[in-house]
């Protein structure tokens, strides 16, 4: 059953019991008011007619014939009003059954029906000095049985009226407030089928339906963010498996290549060093490959230690050790950094700082500078390799960490590269509670930066 259908179900019963019960207990306590009151009315109309007809009897000084009687039933008549009448008066002994239960100087009284009409008798018996006299009074209840039976007419038409209105009602009202409960279910089920994302728009009152609606849409958001990460790692992942395929196939192609041809054809001494040396070089290749494909795992499952470094004896070093590549292309290389020192892991920065100028030469064209510099920012030292180099469009900045990536493939290959330099500089930042940042534009350079906490003045 629908929530909305048992909701509106219990409050129109709700409705309907307590319009039924409550007005029946009224219009019945009402009836017998009036009934009450009458009766009342009646019976001291009756003892008031007995007393007149006790004085009558008293002072008549003998016992009163029937022509005396009905003189003196008109006395009473006219005495006791319109509403009671005395129908009978019998001086002898009574053999009415009515009279004799009656004992010394009592009375008894009942209902009957006559043709519709509701008479309330009452018969009653006094004790004279001359004698025992019977009097039977009449008072017709018709009027008021027929005000009852139109009270309860009105009221049974009260209650059907109340019922159709608060049902009319109680329908309308439980639509509205049923209504983002079903927007609700409608937005789970578009979820349910694969419309990750799906809002929920509602404009209610109640705090716990716009928590719940929030709820839902924070969910569906949710959702879509992992459905889309985890798209995004798929195709990450078939990337990589791609692109390590393809870097294994070249080195593969040509090691298989120059072994045929070592093995099927006489080839001279020379033919022979020059097809060894490719295989050596391929291997090496190969080697080279798998060796940062096992720093790039370890990278990510390692932790590392940190101590106090200088920065100018970074400084030293990597002008020690990148002062051949620098040659070699031709580039002017400046490092330099402030006297200060940083907390990180001094062979992991160092590996990280030379992928990065091994990039900046490679990407810069002859006799140009590849600057290194640190600033002290907040707190916090900021590293920075500067190239004017070709640039790098803004669209693939956000490729440039992933494994095998590279944006000039061409170009890498006959430099040797196969895109994991800047995976392993992400690692490496990443142990570092860091990351690399890029601002770079085509044709004008690029700039990465990171930063690390700040050891204090050596």
């Amino acid at each position: 059953m629908k929530l909305s259908t048992k909701f509106f179900c219990v409050a129109y019963a709700i409705v309907l019991l307590s319009t039924g019960i409550g007005g029946s207990f009224l219009i019945k306590s009402v009836n017998n008011a009036i009934m009450e009151s009458r009766v009342d009315q009646m019976d001291s109309a009756v003892n008031f007619a007995v007393e007149i007809f006790r004085s009558y009897a008293d002072a008549s000084y003998e016992r009163i014939t029937t022509d005396g009687s009905e003189g003196i039933k008109k006395q009473i008549n006219n005495s006791i009003g319109d509403t009671v009448f005395c129908t009978e008066i019998i001086l002898n002994d009574a053999t009415r059954d009515e009279y004799l239960k009656l004992s010394e100087s009592s009375s008894v009284s009942r209902f009957v029906e006559i043709n519709d009409a509701l008479i309330r008798e009452s018969f009653c018996k006094l004790e004279t000095t001359f004698g025992t006299y019977y009097l039977r009074f009449e008072s017709d209840f018709t009027n008021i049985k027929n005000r009852s039976e139109g009270f309860w007419d009105i009221y049974t038409a009260v209650v059907l009226g109340i019922s159709a209105f608060s049902g009319i009602l109680l329908f309308l009202i439980t639509r509205k407030i049923t209504k983002p409960l079903r927007v609700l279910t409608i937005v789970t089920d578009e979820i349910a089928k694969g419309n990750y994302g799906k809002m929920v728009k509602i404009r209610s009152g109640d705090v716990e339906v716009i928590k719940l609606s929030d709820s839902v849409n924070s969910m569906s958001m949710a959702v879509k963010e992992k459905i889309n990460e985890i798209r995004d790692e798929i195709e990450r992942r078939n990337t990589f498996v791609a692109d390590f395929t393809h870097e294994l196939k070249t080195p593969m192609t040509s090691i298989m290549g120059y072994s045929g041809l070592l093995c099927s054809y006489d080839l001279d001494k020379n033919e022979r060093r020059e097809a060894s040396l490719a295989i050596y070089n391929e291997a090496k290749r190969l080697e080279k490959l798998s060796l940062q494909l096992l720093d790039l795992y370890v990278l990510q499952n390692e932790k590392i230690e940190k101590q106090r470094i200088s920065l100018l004896s970074i400084e030293e070093q990597l002008y020690t050790t990148c002062k051949y590549i620098s040659e070699k292309y031709n580039i002017v290389l400046r490092v330099n950094f402030d006297d200060e020192t940083v907390i990180a892991n001094r062979e992991l920065i160092l590996s990280l700082l030379y992928n990065l100028i091994d990039n900046a030469v490679k990407a810069s064209p002859e006799n140009s500078v590849v600057r290194v510099f640190s600033k002290n920012i907040n707190g916090r030292i900021y590293i920075y390799v500067k190239d004017s180099g070709r640039g790098i469009a803004k669209e693939n900045i956000k490729l440039l960490t992933e494994p095998f990536y590279r944006e000039d493939k061409s170009r890498s290959r006959k430099q040797g590269g196969a895109g994991l330099g800047l995976s392993l500089c992400k690692e490496i930042a990443a142990l570092h509670s860091t990351h690399l940042h890029f601002t770079s534009e085509k044709e004008k350079g690029t700039t990465v930066s990171f930063s690390l906490k700040r050891g204090g003045k050596v």
